[in-house]
């Protein structure tokens, strides 16, 4: 097959298929889904690992489409092209590419941006939508860290329903759902609703070692910068206030859920492992600290579909004395204060 990556385009998957959608039934009566959720089938997709780095994939249809489902966000695309321009193997995949061939119906899992746990977990989601419906298939990832597969085992899917693939792969039958992902999930509460529903039936009542007040570090798998800075000033006013200080990195998958679905407040620098607020019990209370010169927030979906109550503490900046610290967190203490002692 072939591949003209500089000139793909981005369609859906749904305008795309030969077959008719079909509508999925997700959620529970009291909070099913705003709009429906559906699942079709693409024909020959030829999976492309490592187009960029390690873990970064992306999906082809007839040589020169990209579904939008396979990358949640259009604008991916446009970044894979940029930064195959200057990236570590440019020009790899132009042109005929050999390919191995599966004839099992799939569901790829993971795309440029799943190497990040946060986003990893928007993955999870077609899994929950998908096992809700009780659909036969495998699922399909690059080797990438090992979250991925201890979450999938969480969610009680069989190893032997998981490929590892890291060379070109055409699919004959490759299942694609509704683009749903962390920024339109309020338009698709089901979702997560079904997501929760799986873990809760899996782990039953679990217990953490932690308090029901958790301060989320990053630590050991901290990639761009976004650690707390003035801990020194933090962390007694965290134990003031009842807080235990964890890195969810270096726990199993299973001890995170654990600890997340106990928790009533989490807080902490910003990155990945606020994602956990989607297994916290509803009308839980996050915080979310940022550096003024990098303010992303990406679960204000989450915390709407739970009813979580959302605070952002953010460090101060003006013209005259600038923000000094790049993307690390140098948390305001008397905004932390000011939420915390509301809890």
């Amino acid at each position: 097959m072939k591949a003209d990556i500089e000139n793909l385009q981005c369609v859906s998957a749904f305008e795309l298929a030969a077959e008719t959608a079909v509508i999925l039934h997700i959620g529970n009566s009291s909070a099913g889904t705003t709009h429906g959720v559906s699942l079709t089938t693409l024909q020959d997709v030829l999976y492309l690992p490592d187009v960029l780095e390690p873990g970064q994939s992306i999906c082809l249809v007839n040589e020169a489409f990209v579904p939008e489902e396979s990358i949640l966000d259009r604008w991916s695309l446009e970044f894979l092209k940029s930064q195959r321009e200057t990236g570590p193997q440019p020009g790899a995949y132009d042109g005929d590419v050999d390919a191995n061939v599966i004839s099992d119906p799939v569901c790829i899992l993971g795309n440029l941006f799943s190497r990040n746990f946060g986003h990893w977990t928007e993955e999870l989601l077609k899994v929950a939508i998908l096992e809700h419906a009780r659909v036969d298939c495998r699922y399909v990832m690059p080797t990438l860290p090992r979250f991925a597969r201890e979450s999938l085992q969480v969610l009680g899917v069989d190893a032997s329903r998981v490929l590892t693939v890291d060379v070109p792969t055409v699919f004959r039958r490759a299942l694609f759902t509704t683009t749903i992902h962390h920024g339109n999930l309020g338009d698709y509460p089901g979702a997560l609703w079904a997501l929760r529903a799986i873990v809760d039936a899996r782990l039953g009542e679990t217990r953490s070692r932690f308090r029901k007040r958790l301060w989320l570090e990053r630590g050991s798998s901290l990639r761009n910068g976004g650690s707390t800075l003035n801990r020194d000033q933090v962390y007694p006013l965290l134990n003031e206030h009842g807080f235990d200080i964890v890195d969810m990195a270096e726990m199993s998958i299973g001890d995170q859920i654990a600890a997340a679905r106990a928790a009533t407040a989490i807080a902490g620098p910003h990155g990945a492992q606020f994602v956990h607020c989607q297994f916290m019990p509803p009308s839980s209370t996050v915080v979310e600290c940022f550096s003024p010169v990098h303010v992303n927030p990406s679960i204000l979906q989450i915390c709407r579909v739970l009813g979580h109550s959302y605070h952002q503490v953010v460090a101060r900046s003006h013209l005259i004395s600038p923000y000094a610290f790049g993307r690390e967190c140098l948390v305001d203490c008397d905004h932390l204060r000011l939420v915390l002692d509301r809890l």
